[in-house]
This record gives structure tokens, sequence and C-alpha cells, in this order.
């Protein structure tokens, strides 16, 4: 008999989600990968969430299910976070599906290669379950922590989400997602991933979709801005000051980021008025005049110059230049 694998947590925050439930906890179930436990934390859903995760609970003893008032998916994913038993966590939002493969991939990597953490690709879907590849082959490559921090920073090949990526359990024994703060969205994850990956020092990237998050009107991914949002820019600026004392290497990148958050929440903020929220816009503003230096870096994107000089012209301008990349950008979904 073969070395058993290690256990992998897989840590479902649930809220509310009762239409997609089913689909994201049989994604989970199906996998190939022999050793997983299944937290699913209600976090005080009011539909039939909650009566959903002790259906499957009762039906696989690998799953275990937490009730608890509702606090928002930091608190439900630190819930979890106590709670698991596994060697590896793995995060999944409740309305987002698996691939078959994606944790036996993930795991392999992370064997294999001694990295901490390993990292699959996303793609968004809307309507229908995607269909998943059958490909058993798949290309990785296994960088430092200052390589995968740029990578994360510039957007390219993986974002700062905390799903779609599998983590040595040693890493979060003193991180966790913060609670009790106004962030909303992925300034939640963005606060984590960041410390977690400057712990460690070797990441896997794996160049396979793994992971299907759903784009709808409720999910985070298509939240409009409100009040919650704006602690994006504190994070932002926590980020960038963690990697200027860190891991300065990185600085840089660390910055663009931030300055491209920085447009995305004025474009969100403008969809609700050129009058909205000013002194969050004058703080915007004095943003981009500080960083738009990094737009001579080579590899600043073309759309982002564009998108900070319009800026610094026009709002109005700005608006409907981003407007105009945002409608490409769904009908490039829908396709």
């Amino acid at each position: 008999m073969g070395k058993e694998k290690p256990l992998v947590s897989v840590i479902i925050p649930v809220y509310n989600t009762q239409d997609y439930l089913k689909a994201c906890i049989e994604s989970v179930q199906n996998q190939t990968y022999p050793n997983l436990e299944i937290l699913l934390v209600d976090d005080g859903s009011t539909d039939e969430s909650g009566a959903l995760c002790e259906e499957y609970a009762a039906q696989d003893e690998r799953i275990r299910v937490f009730h608890k008032e509702n606090g928002g998916p930091s608190e439900a994913r630190n819930m979890g976070i106590r709670q698991a038993n596994g060697e590896y966590f793995c995060f999944l939002d409740s309305d987002d599906l698996l691939s078959e493969r994606a944790i036996t991939i993930l795991e392999s990597q992370c064997e294999k290669e001694n990295a901490e953490i390993a990292i699959g690709q996303g793609k968004a879907f809307t309507g229908c379950l995607p269909v998943f590849a059958q490909d058993n082959t798949f290309k990785a490559e296994t960088v430092s922590r200052e390589e995968a921090l740029r990578r994360m920073f510039l957007h390219q090949g993986f974002g700062h989400e905390a799903w779609g990526k599998l983590y040595r359990r040693i890493l979060w024994e003193k991180v966790h997602f913060p609670e009790g703060m106004i962030y909303e969205g992925y300034a939640e994850d963005y606060a984590v991933v960041y410390p977690i990956i400057a712990q460690s020092s070797r990441v896997s990237i794996v160049e396979t979709t793994l992971y299907y998050y759903r784009i709808h009107s409720g999910s985070i991914m298509h939240s409009a801005i409100k009040e919650k949002n704006l602690g994006l820019l504190d994070v932002g600026e926590q980020v960038t000051q963690y990697m200027r004392e860190n891991v300065p290497e990185v600085q840089d990148e660390a910055c663009y980021l931030q300055l491209v958050s920085a447009l995305k929440l004025m474009k969100g903020i403008l969809d609700g008025g050129f009058q909205n929220m000013p002194q969050t816009q004058e703080r915007i503003m004095i943003l981009v005049r500080s960083q738009k230096r990094l737009l001579a870096r080579p590899w600043a994107k073309r759309a982002d110059k564009i998108k900070v000089k319009t800026l610094l012209l026009s709002k109005h301008l700005f608006y409907w230049v981003y407007e105009l990349a945002e409608r490409k950008n769904a009908r490039d979904l829908r396709v």
C-alpha cells in the first residue's frame, strides 16, 4: 500500500446561495483527490442554505457543518480555519466550482516541488455550468516568493484572490482574514494573500483552469461600489508599506496594483454620480498623481496608461473610456 495522501481541508463560507450551493458542494465531492474534509460554514443564511448543508453532511462523512450569526465571509473563513484538521487548506466560495482534478493537481505540485503554495487558473462563467477540461496534461512552473508576488501584483497568470490556491497549513498560523473591518469583496483576500505568499519560499503556478467563479448580480465579483469597498484603499496602503519593509524588490509592482485598484474604485464611485463621495475621489486623485511615474515601467499596461491620462484630464472622459472597456470585457465573457 502506498503512503496516505495528506488531508486537505476545503473551507466554504456559505451565505444565501441555495440556488448554487448544490453544484458547489458536489464539485468538491467529485474530486479525484482521496483524502478530503469539507467544512461548510453557514454565515447566518436566511434562505435554505443552512438546511442544504446539513442534508449533504448527513450523506457524506467528509462534510462538517458549522452555523454562526452573520458576520461576513472573513469571519466564516476564520471559523473554518480554526476547525480544519488538514495539512493543506483550500478556499471555495459557495457559488463557485472546482474542476474534478483541482486538488489532485495542486497537492501533487506542492509535494513534488516542495512548495508551500500551488496556484491554479480561474475562469469566469455565467448561466450554465461549465464543462471541465478532460486533458490530464498541464504545464507548471515553480518560482520564488518575489517572482510570485511580482506576478500577483501585475496579474500575470493569477490574482490576489484567496480561492484557486492550495496552501500549507503552517502559513496560516499567524495570518487570518480581517474581521470587524469595512472591507468587502476582494479587499479581504488582498489583505491576507500578500503576507501568505511573502512567508513562503516556493510557489508552484499551474497553467490550467482549476477554479470556476460565477458571475451574477449577487456575487462578490459583480458587486457595485458601496462604502464597504472603500477599505480597498486602506488595504492597498498596508500592502505597499509591507512590501517596502519586507520585500522591497517588488514595491513598485505593489504600488502599481494599488494604482490600478484605485482606478477601478474611481469608476465604481462615478457610477453613483460625479458628485458621489468627493473626499474619496480626491484621495484617489492624490494617489494617481503620486504613482503615475509607474506608467513608464516596461510592465505597465497600455490600457492603464490611457485610464490614468484621461482621469488626469477629465473625470467624464475617464468614465466613458472605462465604461467602453468594461462593455468590451462583458461581450468577451459572453462569447
